[in-house]
């Protein structure tokens, strides 16, 4: 952008309501390094919880937001994209996700979708690389907040993963991971309490968060400085009754895989019976220390609901037969070979299954009632789960635990920005936040569906409008059809 031109923005954004904080949030350097782009006409959801504001203007510089809100016209000397009748929503954030190293077909899928960040739950080397190509604009793809390698115990199943036996091998796993660039530290579900509370201990003092599973030997009570708690695993078991006997049960069962009363084969049954015994009032307490301590639950409601079905039905699910073309050759073998490698359900086994996943939506929303800080998360990657796509049927699934429209796009921009303390950076349409943006056909405050009907996108300040996104789509579906390596899938039991 030319001086005079610069100049005419500046002297347009300083007449505005807007222009003070505008020019204070961001300044001159952002708008020489990329110039000015204006988004006109469309209503803006900024993400605050604030009422959406028609007929808005956004204006970008560079990889920031310089004014959202009411505005003058436009002056000369910038880009201006008119979105009349659009809706205008920040970048999503998707806060359980695997793969994103396939860098042709994952990485630049999740933005095509809208999902414009990510926190990555497997800290593969690959991982790393690709975020710095990412970060270094080689390729397009998500901002990324990555996860340690994952540290578990004996019985671990995840190939890699980190496996500890005593408290200072745990202890040593917090070091490397801090070491190793990881953002925080993956715990999983066969970690021995002790192990567990080494980690939390470890890693408050270095000052790094963990996150993950909440081990099944450990109560939730007992898990509270984890900073996030994924797939809502053990609340059952948290809040029966009969916690403390359900715990000392599983602890007495033999640590030995081959033993068929081995502990981690049983813990899911014994989960799904502490239905029958569940306790509103621990469950209160429960949910109320889980507030003072900001101990946030990313319940990935999609891929266990998809999870309770019998294996063999999912492949051939309508919206999964559309999705897969986008997913990699390789990986769409290694799906398959894990659903054909489970038995079928009977359908009486399959309702079980869904009662207990309706039990879930109704804690869910006692959680989310009582104050719980509830993200969004789809276990994108795994198994019939994809990039993108599955946010949004994760924000449809908030939404009929009892979200509303607006707390399930929060759970999914302000709210995840504030999970990952990156709340000043990303997660509303505010200037001086990051310049990621979802234009949308519909509203999706009327129907939260609406956030898969999209219209363009905003990554880093570029913008993606209907042909580069269709150009995009079809790269990504050319680039899956191309053999890659695949990692080895996990061996064992308990995945979900």
């Amino acid at each position: 952008m030319g001086d005079v031109a610069r100049r005419d923005v500046l002297s347009w954004l300083g007449k505005g309501a807007l222009g003070a904080v505008a020019l204070g949030a961001v300044g001159q350097p952002a708008m020489a390094a990329g110039g000015v782009t204006v988004l006109r006409g469309a209503t803006l959801i900024d993400g605050t919880g604030r009422a959406p504001v028609a007929a808005s203007t956004i204006v970008l510089a560079g990889d920031r937001i310089l004014a959202a809100g009411h505005h003058r016209d436009v002056p000369r000397g910038v880009r201006a994209i008119d979105v009349t009748g659009k809706y205008v929503i920040p970048g999503l954030w998707d806060l359980h996700t695997h793969a994103t190293h396939y860098e042709d077909t994952v990485a630049p899928l999740h933005v095509v979708q809208g999902v414009t960040g990510i926190r990555e739950m497997m800290g593969l080397p690959e991982v790393h690389d690709t975020r710095r190509r990412i970060e270094s604009g080689e390729i397009l793809g998500p901002r990324m907040v990555i996860a340690s390698a994952i540290v578990d115990g004996p019985a671990a199943i995840w190939p890699g993963s980190d496996v500890v036996r005593t408290p200072d091998e745990a202890r040593a796993a917090v070091r490397r991971a801090k070491d190793g660039g990881a953002d925080f530290v993956k715990v999983y579900s066969f970690l021995s309490p002790e192990c567990h509370a080494a980690i939390a201990a470890e890693a408050r003092r270095l000052r790094i968060p963990f996150a993950g599973h909440v081990p099944a030997r450990v109560p939730i009570q007992d898990a509270l400085a984890q900073h996030t708690h994924e797939h809502m695993y053990n609340l059952f078991t948290s809040t029966s009754d009969n916690a403390e006997a359900l715990y000392a049960q599983l602890r007495a069962m033999p640590d030995d895989q081959a033993d068929p009363n081995w502990w981690g084969r049983h813990a899911g049954r014994i989960e799904r019976a502490a239905v029958a015994t569940h306790s509103p009032a621990r469950a209160r307490r429960l949910f109320a220390s889980m507030v003072e301590q900001g101990t946030w639950q990313s319940p990935t409601l999609f891929v266990e609901r998809n999870m309770s079905r019998s294996p063999e039905t999912i492949p051939n699910d309508p919206a999964a037969l559309e999705r897969i073309r986008y997913i990699p050759v390789g990986l769409r073998e290694q799906w398959r070979q894990i659903m054909s490698g489970r038995p079928p359900r009977t359908p009486e086994e399959v309702a079980e299954l869904q009662r207990f996943g309706d039990a879930r939506m109704r804690l869910l929303r006692e959680m989310h009632e009582a104050g719980v800080g509830v993200v969004a998360g789809t276990d994108a990657g795994f198994a019939y789960v994809f990039p993108g796509f599955s946010l949004h049927d994760e924000l449809a699934l908030l939404v009929q635990a009892g979200l509303t429209e607006g707390q399930a796009l929060r759970a999914a921009t302000s709210d995840a920005a504030r999970c990952l303390g990156l709340e000043h950076e990303t997660g509303t349409v505010t200037p001086g936040k990051q310049a990621d943006l979802v234009v949308l056909d519909a509203d999706p405050l009327r129907d939260i569906t609406n956030v898969g009907r999209i219209h363009s996108v905003v990554s880093r300040g570029r913008y993606l409008g209907p042909a580069d996104r269709a150009r995009i789509l079809g790269e990504i579906e050319a680039a899956a059809r191309e053999p890659v390596e695949v990692p080895p899938m996990p061996t064992g039991c308990c995945l979900h």
